[in-house]
């Protein structure tokens, strides 16, 4: 059996909600970056809420071996001032909610890097998040390839967007917009960051009791 208090995960910028509340259950994370980088991941795009509907925010990389790229060789690139424009379109998504003010002093900031490896970004990016919802997880980066590892959970394939997470069970929460568009679930944590604030860590906690009341047994009639 696998280490109960590791768990195997994806780099991932500004991660969806199922993966901060996979996170809360576990006290340490391996974060992989000797994979081949796979597209169209959380790994350097996050989703966001806006007046106008959902919106994906992505973070320009460049892969210097091609498709041959370690997830830790990928760079960022910044001809283009995507960090200006992911900066104004969560200000102007959140700034209505009830603590964009609380935490924007902390988030915005991160705007300003200029990391040159995204895996490093998103570990800044996590490191803060953590800060913010009060998680005390260790966080360490793999050093070889396991394609199947024997002890520890892998969920390095579980966050993707239009996947719905099978881990994760997600309640309704308060959103700025669900008057317009309902509500959506699993976005990135800043959705849930600006909306609940400190109340952040007791819902990503009862997303995971509600994902083991999900799995238990349904006995015979």
């Amino acid at each position: 059996m696998g280490d109960p208090d590791k768990v195997l995960l994806p780099t991932s910028y500004f991660p969806p909600i199922s993966y901060l509340a996979t996170v809360t259950k576990y006290r340490e994370i391996f974060i992989e970056q000797m994979e081949t980088y796979p597209k169209q991941t959380y790994r350097n795009r996050c989703e966001i809420m806006t007046s106008s509907g959902k919106l994906n925010l992505i973070v320009p990389v460049t892969k210097p071996f091609g498709n041959h790229t370690l997830t830790k060789d990928i760079t960022i690139c910044y001809r283009e001032p995507w960090q200006e424009h992911h900066r104004k379109s969560i200000q102007t998504a959140y700034r209505s909610t009830p603590y964009f003010t609380y935490y924007s002093d902390l988030i915005m900031p991160l705007f300003l890097l200029r990391e040159e490896s995204l895996v490093v970004l998103n570990e800044k990016i996590l490191e803060v998040l953590l800060k913010i919802i009060g998680l005390n997880s260790l966080m360490q980066f793999t050093q070889d390839f396991i394609k199947k590892p024997e002890n520890l959970p892998d969920l390095r394939q579980e966050f993707k967007p239009g996947k719905k997470s099978s881990g994760q069970k997600l309640q309704e929460y308060p959103q700025v917009f669900s008057h317009k568009h309902g509500f959506t679930s699993d976005l990135s944590i800043l959705d849930l960051i600006f909306n609940l604030g400190p109340d952040s860590r007791g819902y990503l906690a009862a997303s995971h009791k509600l994902q083991a009341a999900s799995h238990k047994p349904i006995a015979n009639s």
